[in-house]
C-alpha cells in the first residue's frame, strides 16, 4: 500500500499530527506551512529530515506533491483554506 502524503497547517496546532506521521507506517510527513518562520525553523531543526518541505505560503504547499492536508489552524479561519484545498 502507498503512504499517504501528509501537509500539515499550522506547527503548534499541528503537532499532534506531526507526531502522529513518524509513527504511522501508512503516512508520509511530507510538508508543513505556517506563517511564523522561526517556528518553521525550530521545527526543521528538531525532525532533522530532509524529505520534509516547509512553506510560509500555503499556495505552495499545495502545490507540492502531497495527497492530504490537516488544517490545523484556527477554527474560524479553516473555510478559505479547505475550499482551496477543494480546488
Amino acid at each position: 500500500m502507498k503512504k499517504v502524503k501528509i501537509g500539515v497547517l499550522g506547527v503548534y496546532r499541528g503537532r499532534a499530527m506531526i507526531d502522529y506521521c513518524k509513527h504511522d507506517k501508512r503516512v508520509k510527513l511530507c510538508a508543513v506551512c505556517d506563517l511564523n518562520e522561526h517556528a518553521l525553523k525550530q521545527l526543521k531543526e528538531e525532525l532533522n529530515d530532509d524529505s520534509i518541505s516547509y512553506y510560509l505560503e500555503f499556495d505552495q504547499m499545495l502545490n507540492s506533491d502531497i495527497d492530504a492536508v490537516v488544517l490545523a489552524n484556527y477554527a474560524n479561519e479553516h473555510a478559505p483554506f479547505a475550499i482551496k484545498c477543494l480546488n
